[in-house]
C-alpha cells in the first residue's frame, strides 16, 4: 500500500485515487485556487497562489474530469508564487502515468518546471 505524508496527513494510495473532492480540506493552502474557462474546445487552467501537494490532487481532478470532453488543455502558471516539490512530484508522476495528459500545454513563468519531465530531477 502507497503512503505519502502531505502537510501532515497521511494519504494511502495516492496515485490510485478515483475520485476526490478536496476543496475545503484543511492542509491545503489557503492561499491557492483554480480557475477554469473552457471556450472552443479548450480548456484553460489558471493556477494562483501557492501549488502545495493538495493543489496537485485538486488539479489532478480537474484534468481527469475534463480531458475526454475537451481538445486542448492550456495551463496557466504565471500567477503561483511557490511551487512545493512534493507538489510537483504528484502531479508530475501523474501526468507521466495518465496517457489522457500527455497533451496539456504549459504557459507561463513556471511552464517548464510544471510541466513533467521522463528524466529523473532532483532538488538542490
Amino acid at each position: 500500500m502507497a503512503e505519502e505524508i502531505i502537510n501532515g496527513n497521511l494519504i494511502k494510495n495516492i496515485f490510485n485515487i478515483k475520485k476526490i473532492s478536496i476543496i475545503g480540506v484543511n492542509g491545503m493552502a489557503s492561499n491557492f485556487k483554480i480557475i477554469t474557462s473552457q471556450s472552443k474546445g479548450s480548456l484553460h487552467i489558471d493556477l494562483i497562489g501557492e501549488f502545495d501537494g493538495f493543489s496537485a490532487i485538486e488539479l489532478i481532478e480537474i484534468l481527469k474530469d475534463n480531458c475526454a470532453n475537451v481538445k486542448n488543455i492550456f495551463i496557466d502558471t504565471s500567477s503561483l508564487f511557490l511551487i512545493h516539490p512534493v507538489a510537483l512530484d504528484i502531479f508530475q508522476k501523474e501526468c507521466l502515468s495518465n496517457n489522457s495528459f500527455q497533451d496539456l500545454l504549459f504557459i507561463g513563468k513556471y511552464g517548464n518546471i510544471m510541466e513533467p519531465q521522463t528524466s529523473e530531477s532532483f532538488w538542490y
